[in-house]
């Protein structure tokens, strides 16, 4: 180990202890050489008793000497770098110490003035950066708006097909047992032959100027076909990094499937047409050749029940594929209340009043656009035609879904009429589109009846229940990226790799009690995502555990949950998967890990994974940035570096891990300033402090795959 890299209460230990132990050879060298002059052997006793006196006096002497210059000055320097590493790369206030560092003269005062200068300096840089920035945040913002609302999932990948950008309906299109994540492969979601044979072919310059190709792709775990584009952002021989490309996805499974389902319709229409056909064909040639066939009665009687025969298989073809002619419309959930409200001012432009409710409340699975132009035109014609106190009322129906009941005072309708209403073009958007199609396209019917109190209605019903074509986009409408991810290049071996370009992720864990071998287990979990030394909102765990024990009293006084919150709530075995899942490719990062890792590495076989990622820990970052003999519990190092933990999310799952994940962003600015700058220089220099706590690598082999 080189000298420069030994900490400075290290060096100044070692001063004082060479400048004891010169002072005793000294001595020891004096008393000799006057021992040898004296020639009086008897004096030796006195002499040897002379050394060991006074070298005890000097070790004395000098140790004091020692603690008072470590406590004095040693220690204040230490926690006076710690303090301008604070100030400098973590934006800490305050964080130099004017009583800790007195006996330092004017260094801490000059300390003091240069990180005032300099947050001065980086307040006027801060305020004319937002002035300067202002304009494109509005921009982004409203292009984020717009991506995430796209009914199509895109996701933009690198060129190392790791995730760089997705909006919410990809979100939701990729995951299924694990969520998308930055920096994960997008062969994770989707298989892996479709997209590398498309993109090696758009690398070869097909798919023409503008470098699209359109590809079928099936997701990795659910089970969905996928029809998607791949376009390069820019032709393959800009620059040495293979093209990033953007893909555009659209979910054509259910697509599929009713198509796949009218072509077995057909095929059993057909089917059940030819025997039929063919045997009345058979029988009127018989009887078109025979005279006396003619007038035979079971000739008749047998061309009347094949004729019944094959109506009735017609017919229920026909009420089969008039069930299923609703599946391909386009739909959408509207809540019952919308529904109620859109109705409401749609009839106000007409100046006629309608009563409103929704008994229920529920998500109604329709074309909003063609129920509320539909209802609204019968409204229409019920008070032309002398109808008085409109009502409308949406509640739960029998079979599953929902009745929609329009209501008035008047006389009933007749059937007729109400033919000739629907029979009429309506304006939704569509040509030539009536009450009639906008029944069919929903699958339903509507019809009149006697209502209570001498009030008539109409029933119309609608299928909640049926099977709707899934619309990308109506979950997590958040847009996440990182765009700094396109430019990553190869991931070198891990501990060659550079801090900044691992992605990380930040756990912590509530448990029953502290002691796992003893039968303590995890009843919370939470994690974050860090990627390019920035949170990742939109990616986090925050998951109740059942840990199939008794939750101690004293235990959820700390963080207050109870056995009945986790009554329910998934088992470890689903828990550690999740985890496992959401961690994948990335280094753990907790506070005091061997503590939090502990409780799943003993269930592993339990639940099918090993927990072989590296793990970095902030008990020895901070022991690394601040110095060993300084407090490094969480609140201390949070204090330390002004990162506020609100007292009612301390010793709560996502709390405390939302405070360390702000504390190691900070934490590894700060490192890299000490020259610590790749994994293998992180480990190098916890494993300096094992005194503090063992390294969570120790036990187990690191695997980022």
């Amino acid at each position: 180990m080189k000298i420069e890299n030994w900490s400075l209460r290290l060096r100044v230990f070692l001063f004082f202890a060479f400048l004891a132990a010169a002072a005793i050879a000294a001595v020891i060298a004096g008393l000799a050489l006057g021992f040898s002059r004296l020639d009086v052997p008897e004096a030796a006793d006195g002499f040897i008793f002379a050394g060991v006196i006074s070298g005890f006096v000097i070790l004395g002497v000098v140790a004091w000497i020692w603690l008072m210059f470590d406590e004095n000055v040693a220690k204040p320097i230490q926690r006076l770098a710690g303090g301008l590493l604070a100030s400098t790369h973590a934006n800490v206030e305050d964080a130099i110490d004017d009583k800790t560092a007195r006996y330092l003269g004017d260094l801490a005062p000059a300390a003091r003035a240069i990180t005032e200068n300099l947050a001065a300096t980086r307040n006027k840089l801060a305020e004319t950066v937002a002035q300067e920035t202002t304009r494109l945040i509005e921009e982004k913002e409203k292009l984020t708006a717009l991506s995430a609302e796209m009914p199509y999932g895109m996701v933009l990948v690198s060129g190392l097909h790791k995730i760089a950008f997705y909006n919410g309906a990809a979100a939701e299109l990729l995951a299924s047992d694990q969520a998308p994540g930055l920096d994960h492969s997008i062969f994770d979601f989707l298989r892996l032959r479709p997209l590398q044979s498309a993109y090696a072919r758009l690398c070869a310059g097909e798919g023409g100027d503008g470098h699209v190709l359109p590809l079928t792709v099936a997701t990795r775990h659910g089970g969905h076909v996928l029809s998607a584009r791949m376009r390069l952002m820019h032709a393959p021989d800009e620059g040495d990094v293979a093209p990033p490309y953007v893909l555009t996805l659209d979910d054509v499974t259910s697509d599929l499937t009713i198509h796949a389902e009218r072509e077995k319709l057909l095929s059993r229409l057909f089917a059940t047409l030819r025997p039929s056909i063919a045997s009345l064909q058979t029988t009127l040639a018989a009887r078109d050749a025979d005279d006396d066939l003619r007038a035979d009665p079971r000739l008749d009687a047998a061309l009347v029940s094949e004729m019944a025969k094959l109506t009735k298989v017609i017919a229920a073809l026909d009420a089969e594929y008039e069930t299923g002619k609703a599946e391909w419309w386009p739909m959408a959930q509207v809540r019952s209340s919308e529904l109620c409200d859109a109705l409401t001012a749609q009839l106000q432009q007409d100046d006629i009043k309608l009563v409103a409710e929704a008994a229920d409340a529920m998500a109604l699975t329709l074309d909003a656009v063609q129920i509320i132009s539909l209802l609204s035109h019968l409204a229409r014609h019920i008070s032309r035609t002398g109808g008085r106190a409109l009502s409308f009322l949406v509640s739960r129906d029998d079979a599953g879904g929902a009745m929609l009941a329009l209501g008035w005072s008047g006389d009933p309708l007749s059937v007729d009429e109400l033919e000739n209403w629907l029979s009429e073009t309506l304006d939704v958007g569509l040509v030539d589109m009536s009450g009639r199609d906008i029944l069919e396209a929903h699958g339903t019917e509507v019809w009149p009846e006697f209502g209570p109190a001498s009030r008539a209605v109409l029933k119309l019903p609608i299928r909640q229940a049926r099977r709707l074509r899934r619309t990308p986009g109506d979950g997590r409408r958040a847009v996440t990226y990182d765009f700094d991810l396109l430019s990553r290049t190869p991931a070198k071996e891990l501990m060659d790799t550079p801090l900044a370009d691992l992605s990380y992720v930040v756990f912590d864990t509530e448990t029953t009690g502290l002691l796992p071998s003893q039968g303590d287990e995890v009843c919370q979990i939470a994690a974050l995502r860090v990627v390019n030394g920035k949170v990742i909102e939109n990616e986090a765990i925050d998951q109740l555990v059942n840990p199939e024990r008794n939750i101690p009293a004293s235990s959820t006084e700390v963080h207050h949950i109870t056995n009945a919150m986790v009554k329910d709530a998934p088992t470890i075995d689903l828990a550690g998967r999740q985890l496992h899942s959401f961690a994948r490719g990335a280094v753990l990062v907790a506070h005091n890990a061997p503590f939090d890792l502990e409780f799943f590495r003993k269930h592993e076989a339990r639940i099918g994974v090993k927990f072989t990622n590296p793990v970095l820990d902030t008990v020895l970052l901070s022991a690394i940035v601040f110095g060993q003999s300084e407090e490094h519990t969480l609140d201390a190092i949070a204090d330390r570096l002004g990162v506020k933990i609100p007292p009612e999310a301390r010793h709560t799952a996502m709390g405390d891990t939302m405070a360390t994940a702000e504390v190691f962003i900070k934490l590894l600015r700060m490192a890299k300033k000490k020259g610590i700058t790749t994994f293998g220089d992180a480990l190098t220099e916890m494993r300096k402090h094992k005194r503090l706590l063992q390294d969570a690598n120790a036990s187990h082999a690191v695997d980022l795959a």
